[in-house]
């Protein structure tokens, strides 16, 4: 048995002399080493109260069973032997021990085994000590300390084992040179520094693991992010180049229609210049006709004359007439010149400020487009209200209603189907804002609505909003097939009454009642929606027209 601070010491020359006595002491040496075996006596018996201290870290005044395993760090016995160990000092069988009790008890278990002081004693110890026995200490302490290193770096490796922190640490010296302190000179803190190492390992594989998906989200978010702006920026080239031909177009027409008129004009005005030199020349064949004739030649000369004049102030008119169209001619030339000169200038300068604001544009395009839209509806609006204005009389009562829901859950298709009573199979995605007018006789009045259809792309949220404010009825739309469009109804209510106020009436639809076994969406969870938020709820299908226009029995 080796214990810390102890070695226990052999005389190669006395052999067999180490039996046990019936007290259980080691034998007593010779009268010349007799100090030093008292002075160690006393070291043995600090030693002792150091271990007992060891175990009684509370300060009870008396150990039990499990405080005596403490000294398994102190002493190389395993938890049995030190079990064994306490038996044999509780000869009360009380389940406790005393200091005293442990001191006395104790310092004889380890005088049994022949354990004897190194280190404390040292000063006491003859000086005469043969080299033979000096040797063999000293290998002894050799043994002694590679064995403590080997068992503490096995314990250390399996500590990381178990808490799983064998790759965690990039150096685990410094941990286990704190370890290891901490199980020699403060063995009770041994269980807190183990605790804190779990902790610091399971929030260190937590921020690891975070970070992972913090990195992989990232890249997700940016993949989608540059497949936006390419698809962005290729709309917009594609609707520059639209504009630009158009322009083109449009400039080409009108210059083509202005050039036509103008060759028209003047093949018009040559047919009657030619006509005139015709006139001129019958005249001047009558009057040498008539020119032997000089009683009539002289009435007719005047005759003649005055026609002639008559003929040459219209031929004068005529080409003063043919010169000014000439002149504007070349004027309009000149101005379909300096036109073209001007459209070209402006595309460039279109263009090239295009070019110079892209990334500015390609924020504020989704919303330019919409106001596009927003003002070509009004203005298409107006005509139309102009033309109606003329065919029949003006309505009664006027309500402005918006169909709101998310993309595809067919918005447009109902709207069509109300308003031309038939379904149109291909219906494209409505871009911003949509705009219908159904006319209807309620009881001998006639009445006209508005009805706004709107995308249901989250980037069109905003100008949706401004639409609720005057309207006089909110349609919210799901689709039965799709739950994720009946779980966006209730943020759609929310913005609703933020935005148009608590008391605006609100139509709820469930569209595509033609397609119940692909239903997802339970109907009685949608009649429960709108008893809670207190609106009108109804399940229609834009394809077969139920309860489109009328209400149908189910």
């Amino acid at each position: 048995l080796v214990v810390p601070g102890l070695v226990a010491h052999h005389d190669p020359n006395r052999p067999g002399r180490g039996a046990k006595s019936r007290g259980g002491a080691v034998p007593m040496r010779k009268s010349s080493d007799r100090r030093g075996s008292d002075w160690g006596s006393i070291a043995m018996l600090d030693k002792t109260k150091e271990f007992f201290q060891t175990c009684d870290v509370e300060g009870k005044g008396f150990i039990t069973r499990t405080d005596m395993r403490r000294l398994h760090r102190e002493l190389p016995l395993t938890a049995e032997e030190l079990d064994n160990v306490f038996d044999s000092l509780n000869t009360d069988q009380n389940g406790y021990l005393t200091l005293e009790v442990f001191s006395s008890g104790f310092s004889q278990f380890l005088h049994s085994r022949r354990i004897s002081v190194a280190e404390d004693a040292a000063p006491a110890l003859p000086t005469s000590r043969k080299p033979s026995e000096a040797l063999y200490q000293s290998q002894w302490d050799e043994r002694l300390t590679g064995g403590w290193e080997d068992e503490e770096e096995s314990h250390f490796c399996m500590l990381l084992e178990s808490l799983g922190a064998s790759n965690v640490f990039q150096d685990p010296g410094e941990v286990r040179s704190l370890w290891a302190q901490l199980r020699r000179d403060e063995p009770h803190l041994l269980s807190n520094f183990e605790e804190f190492l779990a902790r610091v390992t399971f929030q260190i594989k937590e921020a690891k693991e975070e970070r992972r998906e913090m990195e992989s989200a990232l890249q997700r978010k940016a993949a989608t992010h540059d497949s936006e702006i390419r698809g962005l920026y290729e709309e917009m080239e594609q609707q520059m180049k639209s504009e630009k031909d158009r322009l083109l177009l449009q400039d080409s027409e009108r210059l083509q229609s202005r050039s036509h008129n103008l060759e028209h004009q003047l093949s018009s005005k040559e047919r009657e210049l030619e006509q005139l030199f015709q006139k001129q020349r019958r005249l001047d064949l009558q009057c040498r006709d008539l020119s032997s004739e000089q009683q009539e030649s002289r009435v007719e000369n005047v005759k003649l004359k005055m026609t002639n004049e008559e003929l040459s102030r219209e031929l004068e008119s005529t080409c003063q007439e043919l010169s000014l169209a000439q002149e504007q001619l070349t004027m309009l030339q000149d101005q379909a010149s300096r036109l073209h000169q001007e459209r070209e200038m402006e595309m460039y300068r279109v263009t090239e400020g295009l070019q110079r604001e892209k990334q500015s544009l390609m924020k504020q395009l989704d919303l330019l487009r919409e106001m596009n839209k927003h003002l070509k509806d009004e203005r298409d609006i107006y005509c139309a209200e102009r033309v109606k204005e003329r065919a029949v009389p003006s309505p009664d009562r006027l309500f402005k209603v918006v169909l709101v829901g998310n993309s595809s859950v067919g918005k447009t298709s109902l709207l069509r189907t109300f308003c031309d009573g038939r379904f149109h199979p291909s219906s494209p995605a409505t871009v911003g804002i949509d705009y219908s007018v159904k006319t209807l006789m309620l009881d001998n009045t006639q009445v006209a609505m508005q009805l706004w259809d709107t995308a249901g792309q989250e980037r069109y949220r905003s100008i949706t909003k401004q639409f609720f404010r005057k309207a006089d009825g909110v349609v919210v739309m799901y689709d039965i097939t799709l739950l994720d469009s009946f779980k966006a109804v209730r943020p759609w209510l929310i913005n609703v009454q933020e935005a148009a106020g608590v008391g605006i009436p609100i139509l709820l639809l469930g569209n595509k009642m033609d397609a119940t076994s692909e239903r997802e969406v339970p109907l009685k969870d949608a009649e429960t929606l709108a008893h809670d938020t207190r609106v009108i709820f109804y399940e229609v299908s834009a394809y077969t027209g139920y309860n489109v226009t009328e209400r149908d029995s189910p």
